[in-house]
């Protein structure tokens, strides 16, 4: 059922994504991030905002901040295990492993690559102030419109 946290909530966190993938496009190799890299980042903050955060706004504005951290690090995972799975698939067309569970596993050790990364403090400092930002709009306008 959409309401105003969920479609705010949605909204906060899309742009978020749009702040992280505009900071972290310098941080790839040679400055070139995929075609794809600012629709993920939108589309994880989407999701974040719409199923995450959205539905357990009405809380309070200490419990929003709570949850806003815990949307925008379930965006950030998706952000990378997504981008981690995309290389991995590539590494697999080239047939760089020899089986299933070795490209399953490698997911991960990419994931941790871009993570190290992308770790600076302004990608860090955004992804926590803006979380917290867009989690107390989420809060704010589920309490002038709620359900």
């Amino acid at each position: 059922m959409p309401t105003a946290g969920r479609l705010i909530g949605a909204l906060c966190f899309a742009i978020l994504g749009l702040l992280i993938a505009i900071l972290t496009v310098p941080l790839f190799e040679e400055g070139k991030s995929p075609g794809f890299w600012f629709p993920l980042c939108f589309l994880a903050g989407v999701w974040a905002g719409w199923v995450v955060v959205g539905p357990k706004t009405g809380g309070g504005f200490s419990a929003s901040v709570g949850i806003s951290l815990t949307g925008v690090a379930i965006q950030v995972f998706w952000i990378l295990f997504l981008m981690s799975g995309y290389d991995m698939i590539r590494k697999s067309m080239r047939r760089a492993y020899d089986g299933p569970v070795e490209a399953v596993i490698n997911i991960f050790e990419i994931g941790g690559t871009y993570a190290i990364q992308f770790a600076t403090f302004e990608v860090i400092a955004t992804v926590l102030v803006g979380g917290v930002v867009a989690g107390l709009f989420t809060e704010f306008f589920s309490r002038i419109y709620p359900h």
